[in-house]
């Protein structure tokens, strides 16, 4: 997806559909681009379907212009056995907001959706998730990174809510936020909602600031100052992009988070 050609901003309004019938597998990327210098608003609507025994990664990258806007919501069903895969890199857009509901209907279904955010300047990312259980012996993984920098503002709001007869379920939740400037700014807000009794739930968010000693002690050994912060980010950040099972695509998202650390320089 291309935006930011017209001399004016305008707005594209995007729906993917994507329906993975019984038993079939597929390895969908998303990439977002835009020319820095021009402006536009994206609204993207995206429907999934993963049916029994189906396996779908979804991989998105949005690194658009800093003059833009990007909305994006998405909604996932996932049947019988099946398995959703979903990571989303966001290092672009002035204004982004990513907003996914997933919904296990299928015993055994399994989804993980994770992610990471680089900010910096003045940009805004929103990061708002909800995952329902349904159903019993079902499963759940979610792990968001974000390293802000400058005056730039996070926001997670992760959701998992666990209906009645959905036994068994097993849910983890985990945001992690590594705050670069003495101004850069993160809201968290884990939740859990739990109706069943047999389950086994985790939830948490922590944020901070680079570790002094670790950088203290990499710099004693001749690393440069900015080359051991940014190996520190690097590794922060890691803990997500291991997340992702396609070798190929962690390689991509990987050099993606190199060439945003390397603008600083």
């Amino acid at each position: 997806f291309i935006g930011g050609f017209e001399d004016d901003t305008v707005v594209h309004n995007m729906r993917n559909l994507i329906i993975m019938e019984e038993g079939s597998q597929a390895t969908v990327v998303e990439n977002h681009v835009g020319f820095p210098a021009t402006g536009c608003v994206d609204n993207e609507v995206c429907e999934v379907r993963v049916g029994p025994g189906a396996i779908l990664k979804h991989y998105k990258l949005q690194s658009k212009g800093m003059n833009s806007t990007h909305l994006n919501t998405a909604h996932v069903e996932i049947e019988r056995d099946a398995t959703y895969e979903a990571f989303l890199l966001s290092i672009g857009a002035l204004l982004l907001r990513n907003e996914k509901t997933v919904r296990l209907i299928g015993e055994g279904a399994h989804c993980a959706v994770n992610g990471a955010f680089l900010l910096r300047g003045k940009q805004h990312c929103d990061n708002t998730t909800s995952i329902e259980h349904i159903v019993p012996h079902t499963s759940s993984r979610e792990v968001f990174k974000g390293a802000l920098d400058d005056e730039s503002r996070g926001v997670f709001q992760g959701r998992i809510v666990v209906r009645k007869e959905a036994q068994k379920t097993d849910g983890h939740q985990m945001c992690k936020t590594l705050l670069l400037s003495n101004k850069a700014e993160i809201d968290t807000k884990p939740e859990l909602e739990i109706y069943a009794d047999d389950v086994k739930c985790s939830h948490g968010a922590t944020a901070g600031q680079l570790d002094e000693t670790g950088l203290f002690y990499m710099r004693s050994r001749g690393i440069p100052e900015v080359a051991a912060r940014e190996l520190l980010i690097e590794a922060f950040l890691g803990e997500a992009l291991d997340e992702i099972s396609d070798e190929n695509v962690r390689d991509l998202f990987r050099s993606k988070v190199g060439h945003w650390l390397a603008r600083d320089n």
